[in-house]
């Protein structure tokens, strides 16, 4: 039961991921990639400030201070400057298939360390749901941009990084808990990338942004920053690593649907039949078919 109501808690921050990355693509017209990433961090930051308090006070050595820290600052400060970098060489659909990887790095860092026991039908759930993706994005993937590869590569880094974090933090969001460990690790994140950012000057039009760009930075920062990484949380916190991780391919075909619902994006065939791909390939991750049919043959009591 655990397992699914963190897959649940997963699915949801990537469905609002989703939404992060379509409310994204508009606030990208009037700012600076990077600053608008880290205005996003940053009021995501403020709005959970007030439960940092609880990790503070769990906070049992330097040692464990130090690793909460590095995780804040790899998860919530490097992670997203990689992904908007990557962004800024490649093409939403590209970027996002290779952001698809992830699945299968966290559940090579999971095994590795010993936090998962290894399972074949789960690693034919995330190929299943990776394939799905693939070809729901298929006809969005001809375009290449100038330095895609580049893209690529970087955008490979940033998944890497958060297959790491996702098996790393586990411990620390048991102890802490999902919303403490969160928000002080995020806290530390986003004054590491907001300070960073704030030294490259992409913060000067600020003072010319129309309220409805301040409207979904605000929404970015609160429902697409601050509720998705605790929603994600308490999905690794209650999950493996690995079934957490298989649910990013949602945010990706979120990010498509309503880039056709407001911005006239085109979805084919390819995408709705990549949908189902997807969701067949969590239900088979997760044992979902076996596990229905053996609630059926229950006896009536």
């Amino acid at each position: 039961m655990n397992e699914f109501r963190g897959l649940a808690a997963a699915l949801i921050g990537s469905f609002l991921g989703g939404t992060a990355s379509a409310g994204t693509r508009f606030a990208v017209g009037a700012l600076d990639p990077l600053a608008v990433v880290a205005l996003r961090y940053g009021i995501g930051a403020l709005f959970l400030a007030p439960f940092a308090a609880v990790s503070l006070r769990k906070l049992g050595s330097f040692r464990e201070a130090a690793s909460v820290v590095a995780l804040g600052v790899v998860f919530f400060a490097l992670y997203p400057y990689l992904f908007s970098l990557a962004f800024a060489h490649t093409t939403a659909a590209r970027g996002a298939l290779v952001l698809s990887t992830m699945p299968l790095m966290t559940m090579a860092i999971a095994l590795l360390l010993g936090e998962e026991r290894f399972s074949l039908r789960r690693l034919i759930g995330i190929v299943l749901a990776m394939a799905g993706l693939a070809y729901a994005l298929s006809p969005k993937l001809e375009s290449a941009a100038p330095d895609a590869r580049k893209g690529d590569l970087i955008m490979i880094t940033a998944a890497f990084v958060q297959a790491g974090c996702n098996v790393v933090s586990r411990s620390y969001i048991k102890r802490f808990g999902a919303l403490p460990f969160t928000a002080l690790a995020m806290c530390v994140g986003a004054a590491v990338l907001v300070g960073f950012s704030a030294a490259t000057n992409v913060f000067e039009p600020l003072g010319a942004l129309s309220g409805a760009v301040w409207a979904v930075m605000i929404y970015l920062g609160v429902i697409g920053c601050a509720f998705l990484w605790v929603l994600w949380s308490a999905g690794i916190r209650l999950a493996s690593p690995s079934l957490v991780a298989m649910t990013v391919t949602v945010n990706a075909l979120t990010a498509s649907f309503l880039g056709a619902v407001f911005l006239s994006e085109p979805v084919g065939r390819e995408f709705f039949a990549g949908l189902i791909a997807v969701f067949a390939g969590i239900a088979v991750a997760t044992n979902a078919f076996t596990r229905r049919s053996a609630v059926r043959e229950l006896p009536p009591v």
